[in-house]
């Protein structure tokens, strides 16, 4: 099927959006109702637009659209933690950070995708989304994070981690997975300094904490 796309909002983004694929036009979260059955690669909700905050209508339409991609430009900081959107704009985005964050969204597939609490990697393109921001990570970054998302509330040995990921037993330098570590931390966390979810098992190795109320852990799809 070719990539598809509904668009939320005034036109102002849909000449842009036509270079990238098929593009369908409704002037509310109402008005989407009109193409109810459709299926849609990616959703593009402008709330700015509308002069609204846009996470009900993100939340209503991944509902009706639970196999669509989503993409919110909100000027809300609300929207951040209440939205259901894959990814989060502010509301002075620009074509060409609109025109990637579509680009990345429609290139992954999500059967290659593994899902743990709030992040999801793809990892044949290696596109994390990490609380609303897509980053591309290194070969060797998105293998220590996908192996880390694999076994959740898991401590993994650091041997078993330059096993997995650097495909040695050699543990006389350890520096670049320390290095490995921190970059993980700057794409997972919301405060790199102050880990939430990448936890240091002093003695051990590391473990990725998911808390409960945020599982299921691990999703082969969207």
């Amino acid at each position: 099927m070719a990539d598809r796309i509904l668009l939320i909002g005034t036109a102002r983004w849909a000449a842009s959006l036509r270079r990238q694929a098929e593009v369908a036009q409704a002037q509310s979260g109402k008005g989407a109702s009109a193409f109810g059955g459709q299926r849609f690669s990616l959703i593009v909700i402008d709330a700015a637009s509308m002069y609204i905050s846009g996470e009900r209508i993100s939340r209503d339409l991944k509902t009706r659209f639970p196999d669509s991609a989503q993409i919110l430009i909100s000027g809300s900081r609300q929207a951040e933690s209440a939205a259901e959107a894959d990814v989060i704009l502010g509301a002075d985005v620009t074509a060409r950070q609109l025109k990637g964050a579509v680009s990345r969204l429609l290139s992954a597939n999500p059967q290659d995708s593994i899902c743990c609490g709030p992040f999801r990697l793809n990892r044949t393109t290696r596109i994390l989304l990490s609380h609303g921001r897509l980053t591309l990570l290194s070969p060797k970054l998105a293998g220590l994070i996908a192996l880390l998302m694999s076994c959740p509330n898991q401590t993994l040995p650091r041997a078993h981690i330059m096993r997995e990921v650097w495909k040695t037993a050699y543990l006389g330098d350890m520096r670049t997975l320390y290095v490995h570590i921190r970059r993980a931390r700057e794409v997972l966390e919301r405060d790199p300094e102050n880990p939430v979810y990448l936890k240091t098992v002093r003695g051990q190795g590391y473990r990725l904490e998911i808390a409960e109320a945020e599982q299921p852990a691990i999703d082969a799809g969207r």
